[in-house]
């Protein structure tokens, strides 16, 4: 699963508290890479070339306890859950994380989850990280503002968390490598966000194999080393993720993906309107409105992009969100301005879709839904929600 670092955070019977130490039903234990910059760096000549890079293993087993801690710890910096049918003493989450001066290194697996990092989650938790990240075993679907992907092992995709992401698995199994953004080589700080090199090809090969290796033999390095062989990997990710194959379903260039990519950032705004989107990507009203004659026009567009994020919102939601608190995230002025359009749009109200959702096993389905279908022009959690609707209605007969 496509992580944020858990570094810089630690949790306290299920609340991030801040320092190093978790304690969860009277029992306290180092979180990955929590509160250990430093530590087990140095001997007593405080010299760290002589010292082992310091492995910190998850201490929490499958359960309740390993829930609460894998929550509380992600919560800080994106929106988490496991599928509505899933069982919380079922839940399993396992690795191990190494800090070096410049990275943050993980491996590390677990059972059914999902985590988004929607707009305003960037907003009110903002991280300037990156990631280089390696699935190893299971599946992942995702989406990186826009890029839509379904992950293999071997596939090795850079992250940016200052852009917008969501990603859904069965379970999984993955090496992260964690960096600073702002002080990472320029070819990586560009537009790589969903930038991914495949398991079949060379240089995918070639990056996995690196990271793979560090990973196996980490152990054995002083952290000086091991940061060294980071940096050889950030070198060759550098030179190859940039050219690696066009993503057309992103259309960075066209007014539409730009307009979406705006539309995205200022969401929450229910102020935000045509006006204000022509003035932002520098055209004027007439050539925006001839821009989405074919959309029925610069407000239906926006109203849809709305609605589709709310739908998405509370599929994912599984039920931990309130209707208004989706409606407000939205840019919707009122609840019941947001039942009406929502209602026109889905012949349902938001509540009976938050319902259907749980009574369908909505997170899991979905995430097995879209496995198995192709990427499309019409937004995949709406495809879903008819292709449940369906089913259910055949059930019925």
């Amino acid at each position: 699963m496509i992580e944020p670092p858990l570094s810089p955070y630690k949790a306290r019977s299920g609340v991030i508290v801040g320092g190093g130490r978790l304690a969860t039903s009277g029992r306290a234990a180092q979180l990955p890479g929590a509160g250990i910059e430093g530590a087990g760096m140095l001997e007593a000549d405080g010299n760290p070339k002589a010292c082992a890079s310091h492995r910190v293993v998850w201490p929490f087993s499958r359960g309740e306890d390993c829930y609460a801690a894998w929550k509380a710890a992600l919560s800080q910096l994106v929106d988490c859950s496991i599928p509505a049918d899933a069982d919380v003493a079922s839940f399993e989450f396992h690795g191990s994380s190494w800090q070096l001066p410049e990275t943050f290194v993980q491996v590390n697996g677990g059972s059914a989850m999902s985590m988004s990092r929607p707009q305003h989650v960037i907003d009110d938790r903002p991280i300037s990280k990156m990631s280089l990240y390696l699935l190893t075993g299971g599946s992942v679907v995702t989406d990186y503002d826009g890029c839509k992907r379904i992950h293999v092992p071997g596939d090795v995709v850079a992250v940016d968390y200052s852009l917008p992401y969501e990603s859904y698995t069965s379970g999984y199994e993955g090496i992260a490598l964690t960096f600073d953004k702002a002080s990472t080589l320029s070819e990586l700080q560009g537009d790589v966000h969903g930038m991914m090199l495949a398991a079949n090809s060379s240089a995918g090969n070639i990056l996995g194999g690196q990271m793979r290796s560090l990973v196996a033999h980490i152990d054995g390095l002083n952290v000086l080393e091991a940061q060294s062989a980071v940096n050889g990997i950030l070198q060759f990710a550098a030179a190859t993720l940039p050219t690696a194959a066009p993503r057309t379903l992103r259309g960075d260039h066209s007014v539409l993906h730009r307009a979406y990519r705006l539309a995205r950032t200022r969401m929450s705004d229910p102020d935000f309107g045509p006006a204000d989107l022509a003035l932002e990507l520098g055209m004027s009203r007439s050539k925006l409105f001839r821009s989405f004659e074919e959309h029925g026009g610069v407000q239906r567009w926006l109203l849809g992009k709305r609605l589709t994020a709310s739908l998405q919102a509370i599929v994912r939601s599984a039920g931990n969100q309130k209707i208004s608190a989706i409606a407000h995230q939205h840019g919707f002025r009122s609840e019941a301005h947001f039942s009406r359009a929502f209602r026109k749009r889905y012949e349902m109200s938001p509540s009976s879709a938050l319902a259907f959702t749980k009574r369908s096993q909505g997170a899991s389905k979905y995430l097995g839904w879209a496995q198995k279908n192709t990427w499309n022009d019409r937004s995949t959690v709406e495809a879903w929600l008819a292709s449940a609707q369906a089913s259910e209605l055949e059930g019925a007969g």
